[in-house]
């Protein structure tokens, strides 16, 4: 028989460094696990946020493709400033087309910008065409 009984038992009266983990050895793990975690819940916090900003812009987009048709199916504008409001399901957004004469080309230069609101701060996107000059 073994004159020391906890030596016989593991993980107990063994030598430092022979079986187990030490409590420190143990906390550290714990303290990079959490880390790690924390570093993966951001980053997919992150890329929800910018999910939801790109859906903002290509519903700007599809605004602005819709301010534009309106001048594009009757084929010409006249040189001025348009503006107006479209409001639904997705929120307000504000359209303006600058039409430019340029007398050289017959054309106007055809700027339109959608512009929103989201979290206090104003957002935009253009888009510059070139459309017959109305007469």
């Amino acid at each position: 028989m073994d004159a020391n009984p906890a030596a016989s038992m593991p993980g107990r009266g063994a030598r430092r460094g022979e079986t187990g983990f030490l409590l420190m050895e143990t906390l550290m793990a714990v303290f990079f696990l959490a880390v790690g975690i924390t570093a993966v819940l951001r980053s997919y916090g992150s890329s929800i946020q910018g999910q939801r900003v790109a859906g903002d812009y290509t519903k700007a987009l599809m605004r602005l493709e819709e301010s534009l048709w309106k001048f594009e199916v009757e084929g010409s504008i006249a040189p001025g400033t348009y503006t107006g409001v479209l409001t639904d399901v997705d929120g307000t957004f504000h359209w303006r087309v600058d039409a430019v004469e340029l007398p050289e080309l017959d054309l106007c230069e055809t700027r339109a910008t959608v512009s929103w609101e989201k979290r206090g701060k104003t957002r935009d996107v253009s888009a510059v065409t070139y459309l017959k000059r109305k007469e």
